[in-house]
């Protein structure tokens, strides 16, 4: 694991900080595995050890990412199964013995949050989902590509016009959970090349950026950065992947705690968030056990605002159900 770098253009359009690379001291192991991460995929020699920043350069590098946020003006956010571990959710690549993934805990002598008690349908969003919710309600996230199939987002208050659910999801037999050889949906996969585009930076989270096709949005602005345009790529997650090293920004946290140390700099305050708790727990109340049907977004024949979605400015409805 190498010292990260911030990002030069960041610095060098501040008044404080000297220009040239911002470095930090290397994160500290916290749980030691020798399996890989996902062995199969791309990150097949990304081990599964844990990492964390120490709590004081846990706040400098999120003080970094709250400016980067605030510069850019079309930031997408990349989340995998580690922003979801929290509400209990389990995920493929958390396999220390030790590991600090939040449903694990209970292997240290913390209560297990296992989904295995309860209804997968029924769980609720976690802190980080919230924080989410509330960024993109005050302007900073202008889109979130999502390959998790649990909806918390949507329970978070996240609106549906602005979340591309790549991967499918629970309760939506128009956007069916795709398995590892099927085929994304077109019109789904059209909106995730437009935004690969469009993005100036990129904040993905709890994803082990293992090759698979939704990773070119990470991937681009990484290489658009590299040429001296946009923001680049931020990662927070808890273990190497293979794109640690062109990261503008590598953060090792475990992401509610990253996520609530960003809403205290950028001021996403409990007002903000409580508008997003309620405006989730309404879809959750109209959408129950995670049942909604994601439009075919290349259609034009409706003019029902809740059920648009953002592409690029333009506005593209739903047909009306008959």
């Amino acid at each position: 694991v190498s010292t990260q770098s911030t990002g030069t253009e960041l610095l060098e359009m501040e008044d404080d900080p000297s220009p040239g690379e911002l470095t930090w001291p290397e994160p500290e192991m916290v749980a030691k595995s020798e399996e890989q991460s996902r062995p199969g995929y791309n990150s097949t020699q990304e081990s599964a050890s844990e990492y964390l920043d120490s709590p004081e350069v846990l706040r400098e590098k999120v003080a970094v990412l709250a400016e980067m946020i605030r510069q850019s003006e079309n930031c997408c956010v990349y989340t995998g199964a580690g922003i979801s571990t929290a509400a209990g959710v389990p995920d493929y690549a958390s396999k220390a013995s030790a590991s600090m993934a939040p449903h694990l805990k209970g292997r240290r002598g913390e209560p297990l949050r296992s989904i295995g008690n309860g209804s997968r349908l029924e769980i609720g969003p976690t802190k980080a989902h919230l924080v989410l919710a509330g960024l993109e309600r005050k302007g900073l996230v202008k889109h979130w590509l999502q390959q998790n199939h649990d909806r918390l987002a949507q329970k978070a208050g996240f609106p549906q016009a602005r979340l591309n659910e790549i991967h499918g999801a629970w309760g939506d037999h128009k956007n069916s959970v795709v398995q590892m050889d099927g085929a994304l949906r077109t019109d789904l996969m059209t909106w995730l090349l437009e935004w690969e585009a469009r993005a100036d930076m990129c904040v993905a989270m709890g994803t082990s950026l293992c090759g698979m096709n939704s990773d070119r949005i990470a991937m681009s602005c990484a290489e658009r950065q590299a040429t001296g345009q946009g923001l680049g790529l931020v990662i927070i997650n808890l273990q190497p992947t293979p794109w640690d090293d062109r990261a503008a920004l590598r953060i090792w946290g475990v992401i509610d705690e990253v996520l609530m140390l960003l809403a205290k700099q950028l001021k996403i305050g409990s007002k903000t968030i409580g508008a997003c708790r309620r405006d989730g727990e309404e879809w959750w109340a109209k959408h129950p056990r995670c049942t909604y049907h994601t439009c075919l977004l290349y259609t034009s024949d409706a003019a029902d605002e809740e059920d648009s979605v953002d592409l690029g400015g333009r506005r593209i409805f739903e047909k009306k159900r008959r």
